[in-house]
């Protein structure tokens, strides 16, 4: 019979509030069993009349004891029985709600892990796709250097170098085994 994690839930609620009831109502049991106790009023004189009436009436008050005692015993070993059954059964509703809890949490974890890849996929793209618009701007910037280096270096009549280009690479984004790599890519310098 399968269950969902609401009904479970539920189940599990009412189980653990009748455990705490039914050892409460144990422990009455028990308290009421250890204050059972039987007055014995000893007779004024040592008649054979008064011996015997004391006899009958302390043999009456010790069935009237024990049969206390027996239903006491008795009470208490159903209370037991269903003590136990009810904490096996928590045990059991437990045990599956754990597992439905467990299988969700897995389930959730394994989407976002999912959704989460295809993210970091797509922010890889775009990475790349800048890093392209990236290295045609500094090849343009490269270009435009070259194309106006001389003019400044006629200008100032000496060799002169208007752009330093000490940067050789751009971020970029690679696939790996284990995920993904954001590295560097040499900046391909377009030769005139």
């Amino acid at each position: 019979m399968s269950q969902t994690i609401p009904e479970l839930q539920t189940e599990v609620r009412a189980l653990q509030a009748e455990v705490p009831t039914l050892q409460e109502a144990r422990e009455k049991l028990c308290v009421q069993r250890s204050e059972c106790r039987v007055t014995v009023t000893f007779p004024k004189n040592n008649t054979p009349e008064a011996m015997a009436e004391f006899h009958q009436q302390n043999a009456a008050f010790g069935e009237q004891w024990l049969q206390q005692i027996q239903e006491i015993d008795r009470e208490t070993q159903i209370i037991d029985k269903q003590l136990q059954q009810k904490q096996v059964l928590l045990d059991y509703k437990q045990g599956e709600l754990d597992k439905l809890l467990a299988g969700q949490h897995w389930q959730q974890l394994e989407n976002h892990v999912q959704s989460g890849e295809k993210r970091l996929q797509a922010q890889a793209r775009r990475i790349n796709q800048a890093a392209v618009q990236l290295e045609a701007e500094i090849q343009a910037l490269k270009a435009l250097y070259d194309e106006l280096n001389p003019s400044y270096s006629e200008w100032f009549q000496q060799q002169t170098q208007i752009v330093d280009f000490s940067a050789t690479t751009i971020p970029y984004a690679v696939a790996s085994s284990s995920g993904l790599i954001l590295g560097n890519k040499e900046i391909e310098w377009k030769k005139n």
